[in-house]
């Protein structure tokens, strides 16, 4: 299986981004974000984001990345070096934030909590780092709003090894529609929620494909499925996207609240 620091996850990752930009610029004006702002990017990865936020999003403030896995780290330092010293990366994980109290602006997490066992640890870990007043946002996925068709055989049983597989993780691969929920369970305040829907008809089938079905494609395996059965989806995929009536569809789930002022 490919690794998540590989060539095609990295791949898969950059193009993620660039692609829902669009959506995701809409997201973070709504939620509040504001050029001056101090943004921490919780689980940060290769730090794509981060550097497109601290060059593009934040002219008068700086973003703070944060990721457990040193390689990535190494690789968003490289990666955002043209930036200068408005992006810094740290190591630390969503449950142990390498910051002080009410050090930053906003606290943001993209397509993190999926991947989470304790979501409420790293929802007070986020509120912690956070200044009374700022905004904790999260924008995740979720497999009930993916679409496609027409559909290869074997993807109801490739979306099923996807959900036993994160959730043997202690992840939870339909969290996207839970994240205001979890916001108001956090003791935040005004959590507000917004759908986005990501198309075969804004990038493309194979565009559409690689961001929304490549990750699994790549790490599933055994004992959740066999990679024959992954690899027979991969090519029927890549011959269905390129038909004029192939369509597909997956929803962006997005949701932001506010810190409690202090007292």
């Amino acid at each position: 299986m490919e690794s998540l620091d590989g060539p095609a996850e990295l791949a898969r990752l950059e193009a993620q981004v660039r692609l829902v930009r669009p959506l995701e610029l809409d997201f973070l004006a709504r939620a509040g974000l504001r050029p001056h702002h101090h943004l921490l990017d919780v689980g940060c990865g290769p730090g794509f984001f981060a550097a497109w936020a601290a060059q593009d999003l934040l002219p008068l403030g700086k973003v703070t990345g944060v990721d457990a896995d040193p390689a990535l780290l190494e690789i968003a330092s490289a990666h955002a070096a043209t930036v200068g010293a408005r992006v810094t990366f740290r190591a630390g994980t969503a449950a142990r934030i390498p910051l002080p109290d009410a050090s930053v602006d906003f606290a943001y997490a993209r397509f993190l909590f999926q991947h989470l066992d304790a979501p409420a640890e790293a929802l007070a870990e986020m509120r912690r780092v956070t200044r009374p007043g700022g905004t904790i946002a999260l924008v995740d996925t979720d497999d009930g709003g993916l679409v496609v068709y027409p559909a290869p055989s074997g993807l109801p049983a490739l979306l099923r090894a996807s959900r036993q597989a994160q959730a043997a993780r202690g992840g939870d691969r339909e969290v996207g529609r839970k994240l205001k929920a979890l916001l108001h369970d956090a003791g935040l305040e005004s959590p507000a929620a917004r759908v986005y829907t990501f198309s075969s008809e804004d990038v493309g089938g194979a565009a559409f494909v690689a961001v929304t079905l490549g990750f699994k494609a790549q790490v599933l395996g055994p004992p959740w499925i066999e990679p024959a059965e992954v690899a027979a989806v991969v090519r029927e995929l890549r011959v269905l996207h390129e038909s004029p009536g192939f369509f597909g569809q997956a929803l962006g789930y997005g949701a932001w609240a506010r810190v409690p002022d202090a007292g």
